[in-house]
């Protein structure tokens, strides 16, 4: 198999580094995949310690044989989370046509990687498929569900993959926005999978966030596109401290999940939604009925604002 290039992303915390990149290299796959590690460079002078000592580990193991090759690109400036994925996924899927991302504080399974590429490989010409998930959130799936993968419109930040061509054309300035506002069933779509999607999404276009996933998942569901989760997740988080970007500690632990549910052989198959899961997601998701409904009136409130706005 081709196996796709591996890409982490890394700034000021060392230790969770370590802990992903040594959890990455045990997969079996990983000496014959490429990895490309891009180390953002620090805020201000107080920050730079830290970011060194994420670049002496990272110069650490750059020759220790675990990947095919490891190449790493260390920016002199602070670009911030979403401008250092936008720019590296890019760079990286335009020359290889797909990419398997990795947050730092991410502890995979050994079959991370086999499932991924073998996803990849498995739905490149399906083009209902947007991306694939590595993570999914211990949920309790209905008990007549017996595939190994199920499919869903909400797009996972933390580990995930994807091809060139549904990478390709995300409109990462928000100029699309307005179809939003036109069109309930886009609304609906969005937060079928969580309350928060659509007020993130607006946030981004007040100067209130800078999130690139949620412009990359309003992308794939303006476009009608799935992102394909494995029914066990082949990730858990380790970054309990809130010094992540967009991480609480709250967060964090309920990403926690057992990655010895994680199957070694998932059998891939052709999926449509589910109705009953995506509700399941959506519970989860919307931290309980109150926040769903506040979220709801304050959704309303901003399309009719908007399209007065005209």
């Amino acid at each position: 198999m081709n196996y796709a290039p591996i890409i982490i992303f890394v700034y000021n915390r060392a230790d969770h580094f370590i802990q992903t990149y040594s959890a990455l290299a045990s997969c079996k796959e990983a000496k014959e995949s490429e990895l490309f590690i891009f180390s953002d460079g620090p805020k201000n002078e107080a920050g730079k310690e830290k970011v060194n000592e994420v670049r002496a580990a990272v110069a650490a193991i750059k020759n220790n044989g675990d990947f095919k090759t490891v190449t790493v690109t260390e920016s002199p400036v602070n670009k911030g989370l979403a401008a250092s994925v936008i720019a590296g996924v890019t760079q990286i899927i335009n020359k290889y046509g797909k990419v398997i991302v990795v947050e730092d504080d991410c502890k995979v399974s050994p079959f991370f990687l086999s499932f991924m590429n073998n996803a990849l490989e498995f739905y490149k010409d399906n083009h209902k498929i947007g991306s694939i998930a590595g993570y999914t959130p211990m949920i309790n799936l209905p008990s007549d569900y017996s595939n190994d993968v199920f499919a869903a419109y909400r797009s996972c930040s933390c580990t995930w993959a994807c091809w060139s061509d549904r990478w390709k054309g995300v409109d990462w300035e928000l100029k699309y926005i307005k179809d939003f506002y036109k069109s309930p069933k886009l609304i609906r779509r969005l937060n079928s999978n969580g309350s928060d999607r659509f007020m993130r999404l607006y946030r981004q276009t007040k100067g209130n966030g800078s999130s690139w996933s949620v412009r990359f998942g309003a992308h794939l569901v303006k476009n009608n596109l799935l992102t394909v989760y494995p029914r066990y997740s082949y990730i858990t988080n380790i970054g309990c401290d809130e010094s992540g970007v967009h991480s609480t500690s709250d967060d964090a632990e309920k990403m926690r999940v057992d990655l010895s549910k994680s199957i070694e052989n998932p059998v891939l198959s052709d999926i449509e939604i589910d109705s009953r899961i995506q509700k399941i997601l959506k519970r989860h998701y919307s931290y309980g009925f109150i926040s769903e409904i506040k979220k709801f009136i304050a959704t309303a409130l901003i399309v009719v604002k908007e399209r007065l706005k005209g």
